[in-house]
């Protein structure tokens, strides 16, 4: 390999590099910004970012599969605990709405509360995940 074709290599891997980092960092600013915004409308709306929170992890913990291996270890248990946590579910689902209720806050206003924090939440991950494709396409 001569000199000049490994200086030429090295030039267009400190370009490379240096693009990453910038776009890493456009991409950071952005999602730091979207998430300053989440945590503004979380600060705005605890409660119903705290009902949105507990149905979006009852949402993903019900689309998640069991597996053999859980069947196999929990057998009759994996029922009773999957039925107090389904109890638990509902007591936090009926004590947010009495929250709300005590608050004056009707369920309609509180979900497109949460609504629009999880389009926030989206839009921070979509803003992350495209900076970073950017950054290894570049």
């Amino acid at each position: 390999m001569t000199t000049k074709s490994s200086s030429g290599i090295s030039e267009r891997a400190a370009k490379a590099k240096s693009y990453a980092g910038s776009k890493l960092k456009r991409g950071g600013d952005a999602a730091r910004a979207a998430g300053l915004k989440v945590a503004d409308e979380v600060d705005a709306f605890p409660v119903a970012a705290l009902v949105g929170g507990l149905a979006v992890g009852a949402v993903l913990g019900a689309l998640l599969p069991r597996t053999r291996q859980e069947e196999d270890l929990l057998g009759a248990i994996g029922g009773a605990i999957n039925e107090r946590a389904r109890e638990a579910a509902l007591a936090a689902r009926d004590a947010g709405q009495a929250k709300l209720d005590e608050l004056g806050i009707s369920g309609d206003a509180a979900g497109k509360q949460v609504g629009k924090l999880i389009e926030s939440i989206a839009q921070v991950a979509e803003t992350a995940g495209s900076a970073a494709v950017e950054a290894v396409r570049h």
